[in-house]
C-alpha cells in the first residue's frame, strides 16, 4: 500500500503465517516490537523502520487498525507539500 509514491504497508505471509509489514519511526517499531512477541523487524525490509506484525499473534485486531493509520500518517509526513496538495491531504 501507497501514499503517492511513499510504501507505507504491504500484506504478505511468512512461513505460512499471514502477516503485515508497517513503517514506523524507528522508535515506533522497538516500541511495537517490545510490546508484542507478534512483532518482528522487516525481514528484508529496513529493520529500523520496518516490522512485520503476524495476524495470528498477540496483537489485538483493534490495534491493526492504529497501526496501519499511524504508518500512513508517517509516511505522508514525509511527502513532500506538493505531493499533499495533490493529492489533497
Amino acid at each position: 500500500m501507497k501514499v503517492g509514491e511513499v510504501m507505507f504497508a504491504m500484506t504478505h505471509t511468512v512461513d505460512g503465517r499471514p502477516a503485515v509489514s508497517l513503517k514506523s519511526s524507528a522508535e515506533m517499531a522497538e516500541a511495537l516490537r517490545s510490546a508484542f512477541n507478534a512483532a518482528v523487524p522487516g525481514e528484508r525490509l529496513d529493520k529500523a523502520h520496518w516490522s512485520t506484525l503476524f495476524l495470528d499473534g498477540d496483537i489485538p485486531d483493534s490495534q491493526f487498525y492504529q497501526l496501519v493509520d499511524a504508518s500512513w500518517q508517517w509516511a505522508v509526513a514525509g511527502l513532500p507539500e506538493a505531493t499533499r496538495q495533490t493529492l489533497n491531504i
